[in-house]
């Protein structure tokens, strides 16, 4: 009888796993292998993708934070699902349409300048409408799982909304000497108040133009307890200048296993942090 008991009990624990992980299970068992053409867009169809699709980044960022390639062309058989922001930069891997039928550009041509695409893939007004164009393409290599990359659609929104409030939360009205290459439009969506707000003088560092005038700026913002970041997207002129001064914030691109949305949280929290000495002065000031 104890034996029976003990079994009846143990009935809706064996009932919820199997709920757990038998979703898992029927997803994982046949997952479609897609190649992406740049990092960004990995993550993305990453979290799009779920646990029904392995992807595989042709290009993903090295050491300094610059995508490099990492699949070469002929590694990648004729029949693979691929995908690209738009038929120029898929041409510009050696990828084309009558070698790899199955090749998907998200857009035949990008609706925004290819040249700032790193801006507009952490602009939270550009990236549901990237992701939108990411499910048209994975639901075309896989139909049957349309309503399952829906439900990862409607959550990158959700959760990217989320994200974005609680960065408007900690960030709001508050400076930041902004030298990053892709982070300005979610530092504008967080109501950062952004400098230097010159774009002149940030195009003539960008070109090795006045660097005694750009460290002469970060200077006078660091004794201004303003953070001062770069990134991996920061022109390579600008990053050489800086790159020995301890103070300048250098963000780190995502990790290959990190949650784009997470991502974003933790640089959000990671200048908060920075910013901890200019909101005790301005408490103090109160």
């Amino acid at each position: 009888m104890r034996i029976k008991c003990h079994a009846r009990a143990l009935l809706p624990l064996i009932f919820a796993a199997a709920l757990i992980y038998a979703p898992f299970q029927a997803f994982g068992a046949d997952r479609k292998e897609v190649f992406v053409s740049s990092p960004w867009l990995f993550m993305v169809a990453r979290f799009v993708g779920g646990v029904n699709m392995e992807v595989r980044p042709i290009q993903y960022w090295n050491a300094e934070g610059v995508a490099a390639r990492r699949i070469q062309r002929q590694r990648i058989p004729s029949d693979s699902f691929i995908i690209a922001l738009d038929s120029k930069e898929a041409e510009s891997l050696g990828l084309k349409k009558n070698q790899y039928p199955n090749l998907s550009p998200l857009y035949g041509t990008a609706p925004f300048d290819r040249d700032r695409a790193e801006f507009q893939y952490s602009d939270p007004s550009v990236l549901p409408f990237i992701a939108q164009r990411m499910l048209t393409v994975l639901s075309r290599f896989d139909p049957g799982s349309y309503p399952y990359y829906q439900r990862r659609l409607s959550e990158f929104q959700t959760r990217l909304d989320s994200t974005v409030l609680v960065g408007r939360q900690l960030l709001k009205g508050y400076p930041v000497f902004d030298l990053s290459g892709g982070f300005s439009s979610l530092l504008s969506a967080a109501g950062c108040d952004l400098l230097p707000g010159d774009e002149k003088r940030t195009a003539a560092w960008a070109r090795g133009e006045d660097l005694e005038g750009l460290a002469a700026a970060v200077d006078d913002a660091l004794k201004k307890k303003i953070p001062v970041i770069m990134d991996g997207g920061t022109p390579k002129t600008v990053r050489t200048a800086l790159k020995n001064n301890k103070n300048v914030l250098s963000l780190l691109r995502p990790g290959e296993d990190q949650d784009l949305l997470i991502y974003f949280h933790d640089q959000f929290l990671i200048l908060w942090n920075r910013l901890a000495p200019l909101r005790e002065e301005r408490q103090e000031g109160k």
